[in-house]
């Protein structure tokens, strides 16, 4: 056997599409290229942002899953991976999971690593699933990550894996260079805000599990105690028409702006004056811990890892899922109240720096990688499973 100056590590996920999943990825590929080898691979498109990596000497596969079960991803993740020299294979989502772990049947060597970033809501009950994982997938798998300790529970539930061996590793987000005041009033100038208006937003994909709709009853709701408030919505989805169509209908153009995708959503989070995540179901959300790492005061629902990262009137607001008045309330508190939205905004951010930072969370993934023998030093070529 001969040693490799680098291990090679794979990344397996649906696709490359802005998102939370995909953005860490992203970010994940570019940080242990360092290091490693990195692939990406894609069960179905590369997505958009699959050319800047291509572009940074990170490949990217795509695969073109066909619906249903598609056996044929599962062989010719086998021979890429085995065409690749590839180690450990990290896959995010269970989707990946499931077909990375079938490629360890043809090519065991890689070692399997298993990340659960959200569940579906409602959440399906599969008995047959929760088997075939005991069975056969959760033996095809190294290691087990979930990003809250509510997805790790979820995990045992509904994919019936052992609890005990799910790690929890938190998301973490890198700092945005904070915009000077100029730069921020500018920026809120383009949507229509003045220096007095008081903007509730969000930020993510327009997805049904975000509850936006409630997210906009609400900013209607406190607008006669709180003239000054308007509402900021960044991002793009399924439900964008939805909220679009619920906005028009409600007479709230003028009040509230929906952006579509930007780039620059980062800096956008800094033009808020309340973070508000309204979700029916999260994990460890990166829109929030940006949020909270450019020091925005921050609303959620107590569901899945938003309580995790979210204490109630210590680091910000939580408030029950589905309850619109309970928002509309936190908005009205927020706006009047600006020395307690600033207390809870500064240790919100300190919450993040002690925490959810990119650096710990990569530091945790590089401990992992190493454990399971993908440290520079030690990569023997042909090591088995």
């Amino acid at each position: 056997m001969t040693k490799r100056a680098r291990p090679r590590l794979a990344y397996v996920v649906n696709n490359l599409n802005p998102g939370g999943t995909e953005r860490l990825v992203v970010e994940m590929a570019r940080a242990f290229t360092c290091d490693h080898d990195v692939a990406v691979f894609c069960l179905d498109e590369p997505g958009s942002w699959a050319d800047s990596l291509r572009r940074e000497g990170v490949p990217v596969h795509g695969l073109w899953r066909q619906p249903g079960l598609d056996l044929s991803v599962a062989m010719r993740l086998a021979s890429l991976f085995r065409a690749a020299g590839v180690d450990i294979v990290h896959a995010h989502q269970c989707s990946a999971w499931f077909y990375a772990a079938l490629s360890r049947l043809l090519h065991p060597a890689p070692r399997l690593v298993l990340e659960e970033h959200g569940r579906f809501f409602p959440e399906p009950d599969k008995p047959f699933r929760r088997l075939v994982n005991r069975l056969l997938i959760a033996r095809l798998t190294h290691r087990f990550i979930a990003v809250s300790r509510d997805v790790r529970s979820r995990l045992a539930r509904y994919e019936g894996l052992d609890a005990s061996r799910i790690e929890v590793v938190y998301n973490g987000v890198a700092e945005t260079p904070p915009l000077d005041p100029a730069e921020r009033e500018r920026l809120r100038a383009q949507f229509g805000f003045g220096p007095g208006d008081f903007v509730v937003g969000t930020v993510g994909r327009f997805d049904p599990v975000k509850n936006l709709p409630m997210l906009v009853s609400s900013i209607a709701a406190a607008a006669p105690e709180v003239p000054a408030i308007r509402g900021l919505l960044v991002g793009d989805g399924p439900a964008w028409l939805e909220i679009r169509r619920q906005v028009d209908e409600a007479g709230l153009a003028d009040r509230i702006r929906l952006s579509g995708h930007r780039e620059d959503a980062r800096a956008l989070v800094q033009c808020l004056d309340l973070f508000v995540l309204a979700s029916f179901s999260e994990g460890t959300s990166m829109a929030l811990l940006e949020a909270m790492a450019a020091g925005v005061a921050v609303a959620v629902t107590d569901v899945g890892g938003n309580p995790e990262i979210v204490s109630d009137g210590a680091t910000g607001w939580v408030i029950p899922s589905g309850d619109g008045a309970a928002l509309a309330e936190v908005m009205r508190r927020a706006a009047t109240d600006p020395a307690q939205r600033r207390r809870l905004a500064e240790a919100g951010r300190q919450r993040y720096l002690q925490q959810f930072s990119l650096e710990a969370m990569l530091e945790a993934y590089r401990r992992i990688y190493a454990q399971l023998g993908g440290n520079a030093a030690g990569v023997l070529t042909g090591a088995g499973a």
